[in-house]
């Protein structure tokens, strides 16, 4: 169905590309609708925004976070149908944090990357005598740094975290990616995250 999570037991689950494109916009509804697959009906959301994409327009995975009056949650979408869903209960929340790393080490990754590419340039711009191949070289290398580059960035971003990494007592971390111009969003589910999970503790009597 247009617009609905779709679950088939024997084969995958799969979130339409409608609906992805209406949640990458914000819409609020239709990241909602991508959670109420996965918790109960009861459970009321507090919180549903788009936190950004990790990589480039296209091949990156795009994250999505959801709080409700009983957990937090997180799904990335990816390429080729990867979706990922994880999340915990407030109760059980240790600790928080929220990272914004430096960019300094993506820039000399990226600059590593795309230095074939203007070596390669420079060398052929002083040489005009070899100027087709030298070109045809040039514009190799600088292909095969766009490729690389989704990855390297991905790469980056798994040992720089930048978002939330919310620490679930007995369980496994949740780490929501956010982009640094969406970190206001990432600030304001730590902040709501933080009061609910206090009158989660008064309702529920765990410490």
């Amino acid at each position: 169905m247009t617009g609905n999570v779709v679950f088939n037991r024997q084969k995958d689950i799969r979130i339409p590309s409608s609906l992805i494109q209406q949640a990458v916009q914000d819409d609020q509804k239709a990241i909602a609708l991508m959670f109420q697959q996965f918790i109960p009906d009861d459970e009321t959301i507090y919180f549903a925004q788009y936190l950004g994409l990790k990589g480039l327009w296209g091949i990156g995975t795009r994250e999505f976070a959801c709080l409700t009056d009983r957990r937090v949650a997180d799904i990335t979408v990816g390429r080729f149908g990867k979706i990922d869903y994880q999340d915990g209960y407030l109760e059980h929340i240790n600790s928080s944090f929220i990272y914004q790393p430096s960019k300094l080490g993506l820039y000399i990754a990226a600059g590593v990357l795309f230095a074939p590419f203007a070596i390669a340039l420079i060398t052929t711009l002083l040489n005009p005598v070899n100027l087709i191949p030298g070109l045809i070289f040039s514009t190799i290398c600088f292909g095969i740094g766009l490729i690389l580059l989704p990855f390297i960035v991905q790469l980056y971003y798994r040992f720089k975290k930048c978002g939330i990494v919310i620490s679930v007592r007995g369980g496994l971390p949740v780490y929501i990616f956010t982009n640094r111009k969406l970190l206001t969003r990432a600030n304001a589910l730590w902040r709501l995250l933080t009061t609910s999970r206090e009158e989660r503790i008064k309702l529920t009597g765990v410490v």
